[in-house]
């Protein structure tokens, strides 16, 4: 955890807060601290972060500051480029047309546009669920949307607050894992799950368990995959298998497709990397302290690729296989897009263009650093984009 003078430092290189900001960030450390209050002085660290993105009205995901694109605080691939969103619905047309029920649930749509580049590509109108917890980015997507798409496609989106019941057809969740609150431990001579205390007018760590389900669960890593050396601290996420248990649940015969940025379990918890993967991104500025600007920045950790495929098939699912973006989107048709632009016409497009594919497919871009992951459930398709098929 950040010590009282490395969060003054960091602080010191990220942009001032706005005064709204401050006056936002502060009614949620009270209601934070309250929380704290209530329990002994000490909560987990992933109750603190669930806090920080998704408390009502004052949590980052659910307050009304601008946190997509140029404006906000990062930019993802929708954002970047109409290229992965067109590419993407090359594949949904691909299931589509295997017999897959020509519906698409979206988890967490952002701005809408990855929403907007899907439904303005497909041939055929299709039913577009949005499940949606913000009330703020709701309003914001159907603003956006409404302005976008024809009367017939926005008519056949539906806002969701919750699961819907008996779902069949393609889920998407396009940087979703990342956003699923962790647990975070540390080793001190034995496994310790930390918390979040508050000292004075700062959040602090603390210990908080020595037998947890995320202290299990690292001790289960480590037994599979070796030691770790003292003093190391990473994160566990403890979500995969009651998310898509739940997802299981509510469906028959759904593909889901997950893209996210992550590991493989035995990279994830490798012996070097002693800091975990939590990053925060506060006005396109990525650091590492999590204690500081409450309801002002994302907190997100990379996601256990491994985890997700084991929980996936005890939740019912197959596991169709595991790609980086840059083979998913070229197995998908992404250099057969860019004629859509007719960027052909226009030099400075062209360039524009040409950047956009290699932010989305270069290694040190989002060409390896994110993965795809595709579950499969009691459907037989045939999914070359992946390395095993179906």
């Amino acid at each position: 955890m950040a010590s009282y003078h490395s969060q003054e430092q960091t602080l010191a290189q990220l942009p001032t807060p706005s005064v709204e900001e401050v006056t936002h960030s502060g009614k949620l450390i009270e209601f934070i601290v309250d929380k704290i209050e209530q329990n002994n002085g000490v909560i987990a660290f992933r109750e603190y972060m669930e806090y920080l993105l998704y408390t009502p009205g004052l949590g980052y995901y659910s307050a009304g500051l601008s946190k997509f694109g140029k404006d906000g605080d990062f930019v993802t691939a929708p954002e970047i480029s109409p290229l992965f969103g067109r590419t993407l619905a090359n594949q949904c047309q691909q299931l589509f047309d295997q017999g897959c029920d020509t519906r698409i649930l979206e988890f967490g749509a952002g701005s809408g546009k990855l929403c907007e580049q899907i439904l303005s590509k497909l041939d055929k109108p299709v039913d577009y669920f949005i499940l949606e917890i913000s009330a703020d980015l709701r309003a914001r997507q159907q603003s956006y949307l409404k302005q976008k798409l024809t009367f017939q496609s926005f008519d056949r989106i539906i806002w969701l607050d919750k699961l819907p019941q008996n779902f069949n057809g393609v889920v998407l969740a396009n940087e979703v894992l990342d956003a699923m609150p962790v647990n975070l431990v540390k080793k001190q001579q034995q496994w310790i799950e930390l918390g979040i205390g508050f000292e004075g007018q700062r959040f602090c760590g603390r210990n908080y368990s020595e037998n947890s389900d995320a202290v299990s669960a690292i001790q289960s890593i480590e037994d599979e995959h070796g030691l770790l050396p003292e003093g190391y601290l990473t994160e566990v996420n403890l979500n995969y298998r009651p998310w898509l248990n739940s997802l299981s649940e509510v469906s028959n015969q759904i593909v889901v497709l997950m893209i996210d940025y992550g590991y493989e379990q035995a990279l994830y918890y490798h012996p070097e990397r002693k800091r975990g993967t939590l990053i925060c991104h506060y006005h396109h500025r990525v650091h590492d302290d999590a204690l500081i600007l409450p309801g002002l920045q994302d907190v997100t950790a990379s996601v256990d690729f491994d985890a997700v495929a084991e929980a996936a098939i005890a939740s019912g699912f197959e596991v169709a296989g595991l790609v980086t973006q840059s083979q998913f989107l070229l197995a998908n048709g992404l250099l057969d897009e860019v004629g859509f632009s007719n960027a052909s016409e226009d030099t400075l497009a062209q360039l524009d263009v040409s950047q956009q594919i290699k932010t989305l497919t270069l290694p040190d871009e989002m060409g390896d650093k994110f993965k795809v992951i595709g579950l499969v459930k009691n459907l037989e398709l045939d999914l070359p984009a992946f390395s095993g098929r179906r």
